[in-house]
């Protein structure tokens, strides 16, 4: 495993190199040819996802059109809803260009994050600040888009 990749990632960088390792060992490394879906809007996940090498797109279904609502590259994660609300997936994610992903099942994860309390919590931190992050993003777009679909003339009042 490539630990330097690991380190980049939010989630991971309050982890010491014995729990990076730790973790790391769980791993397993997936390539995904561009254009390939990796996850699909509506399917059942199980599995939370890291992307070491390449670009992913996230995007979700709009009146039978699918909207791009963002992209991940190295260091970035999907997967984390379904970690802690199983379900089937909110988007479906696409690989733009050759990738590489590391993956980790479910269970495993949460078997690691159980057995490893100290580095449990500190992903369940990052987990949680990049959530956050992620829902102001949202909202300020829902009140841009709201604020603009008011003010379809372009004259804000």
């Amino acid at each position: 495993m490539e630990y330097d990749v690991l380190r980049a990632v939010s989630i991971l960088r309050e982890l010491d190199d014995t729990e990076l390792k730790a973790f790391g060992d769980l791993l397993a490394m997936r390539e995904v040819k561009p254009k390939e879906r990796i996850l699909e809007e509506g399917k059942v996940v199980t599995h939370f996802h890291i992307v070491c090498d390449g670009v992913v797109h996230i995007r979700r279904m709009a009146q039978k059109r699918e909207m791009l609502l963002g992209r991940l590259g190295p260091g970035g994660f999907f997967g984390e809803i379904n970690l802690f609300d199983p379900g089937t997936a909110t988007a479906s994610i696409y690989a733009m260009k050759p990738t590489r992903m590391a993956v980790i099942d479910y269970d495993s994860f949460r078997n690691f994050m159980s057995s490893n309390s100290t580095a449990g919590y500190k992903i369940m931190c990052g987990i949680m600040k990049e959530t956050a992050r992620r829902l102001r993003q949202t909202n300020a777009r829902l009140v841009s888009t709201i604020y603009w679909a008011g003010n379809e003339g372009g004259n804000p009042s």
